[in-house]
């Protein structure tokens, strides 16, 4: 158990400094995003085939605070991003993601409405080794790699708000986290909050 809180202490106090670096480095805008997810043990390749058959026992709620990092790229904005999410449905862990975020933003129905499509990566911990990777999987871990991809819709008229659709994805990233070859995926709909 100590050693469970020492990682999760430490992984914290990397992102936080990772946020820390972002501030010296002018970043600009923030954004909190909290939304809710429902797990599935089929692939990654389902879920954003839309083909995948979701577990409504297995749910996740989830706040993120991201900031972006003031590069010059073409149509891209690049973001740090922490989160939080405590597992409330089947399993009752926290887990702690950091990763960078890539975000495309233009696209031709921007007038209408303004849409970015975010890809993310970074390292995901949960705070019990999650019993849903355990049920669907041959090997399990709490320390494990994150993906993240996000489409973002703000309504027009709207300068802070927009709603967003999450893939939430934990993986051994084939077999590099103590053999785990695959792990969870979720699904998730919410709100991002965006300021400076």
């Amino acid at each position: 158990m100590v050693i469970k809180e020492m990682v999760l202490t430490g992984l914290f106090g990397l992102m936080l400094s990772t946020l820390a670096v972002a501030e010296e480095a002018n970043e600009t805008d923030w954004a909190v995003t909290a939304y809710g997810a429902v797990l599935s043990s089929e692939g990654i390749e389902d879920v954003l085939a839309l083909s995948a058959d979701y577990d409504d026992d297995y749910r996740l709620a989830a706040i993120a605070l991201s900031r972006g990092i003031d590069e010059e790229f073409q149509n891209i904005d690049l973001e740090w991003e922490a989160q939080l999410v405590k597992h409330v449905s089947g399993q009752d862990h926290w887990e702690v993601n950091g990763l960078v975020v890539g975000r495309w933003l233009p696209f031709p129905w921007d007038s209408t409405v303004d849409t970015s499509l975010a890809f993310g990566a970074g390292l995901s911990y949960a705070t019990d080794l999650p019993e849903f990777e355990q049920a669907n999987q041959d090997n399990a871990n709490e320390l494990l790699a994150y993906l993240m991809l996000e489409l973002e819709l703000k309504p027009p008229g709207s300068e802070h708000w927009s709603l967003v659709v999450r893939v939430h994805h934990r993986s051994g990233a084939y077999g590099l986290f103590d053999d785990v070859e695959g792990a969870s995926n979720a699904l998730g709909v919410g709100f991002k909050y965006r300021f400076k």
